[in-house]
């Protein structure tokens, strides 16, 4: 009797070995995500769009996948054994390697990820989406928003967190509100002291000297942008789509608000895992 209870004891703790060694494995291929948690940054899309878009991407289908609103909150949930990896722009990604050496991409290479960063207002707001669509042309045209691309996202040291820079009061200007999610750093960026930062702030700063108006940054989540937008919370929200993979994202289109001229154009996916 003691020798079967020995045997027994045995074999649970050599499955036990095998269980922890098969579920710590590298991850180091995109099919090994195939069964595995995955993070998500929520995007408004829904939950079969989602895991329809992450299972073409990995290859085979997910064993969950947990969605987040912050880069900052994801990023944690990975290095916490909490998801086993999560998907990222190549911009985004290149961002986060330099500042994080525990974290490494496997890049998708097969599908092509194209994209675009663009601002939403109100359906009714034709003469403000009018207004920043030529101020957006405008800065195109003189290399300012290109200046910005280099200064906040290629160029942006490791050292250098983008910080928040208090944009001039125009007295008597109209003020518009925009909301920052601080999803996709450093495009959408919210700093550690809560203020929204990086380039969709300094871009939303030389545009108000354009159009000599201000603009007031409220923080909020991902998911509630367009209800914010809908409900005059706040009157602009910077959102991105992709140009390829269109048919997971066209839910996110609807009659409710309009898309200014993109102002950022980003190529390249990848998967974000532990080292």
């Amino acid at each position: 009797m003691k020798n079967k209870i020995s045997i027994f004891l045995i074999a649970i703790m050599v499955l036990g070995i095998t269980s922890c060694g098969s579920k710590g494995a590298k991850i180091e291929t995109l099919s090994d995500l195939q069964g595995k948690v995955i993070g998500s940054l929520s995007s408004g899309i829904s939950d079969t769009s989602n895991k329809a878009m992450l299972t073409v991407l990995i290859g085979g289908e997910p064993a969950e996948i947990v969605s987040f609103n912050r880069g900052i909150d994801i990023l944690a949930a990975l290095k916490s054994g909490k998801i086993d990896g999560y998907a990222s722009h190549q911009f985004a990604a290149d961002y986060l390697l330099k500042r994080d050496s525990d974290v490494v991409a496997i890049p998708i290479k097969d599908i092509p990820i194209e994209g675009q960063a663009i601002m939403a207002v109100r359906s009714e707001d034709t003469l403000l989406k009018a207004a920043l669509d030529s101020a957006i042309i405008v800065l195109k045209d003189n290399g300012t928003i290109a200046s910005l691309e280099g200064e906040w996202i290629t160029n942006l040291p490791a050292g250098n967190e983008p910080s928040f820079t208090e944009i001039p009061k125009i007295e008597g200007a109209v003020t518009y509100y925009v909301g920052v999610s601080g999803d996709v750093p450093p495009l959408d960026y919210v700093a550690a002291d809560g203020f929204p930062a990086g380039f969709n702030v300094a871009l939303l700063s030389e545009i108000g000297k354009i159009l000599k108006v201000n603009f007031k940054f409220v923080s909020l989540e991902t998911q509630a942008r367009f209800t914010a937008l809908a409900s005059k919370k706040i009157d602009v929200v910077f959102c991105h789509f992709q140009s390829t993979n269109t048919n997971y994202f066209d839910e996110l289109k609807n009659n409710g608000w309009l898309a200014t001229q993109p102002y950022f154009i980003y190529r390249g996916g990848c998967f974000i895992v532990n080292k």
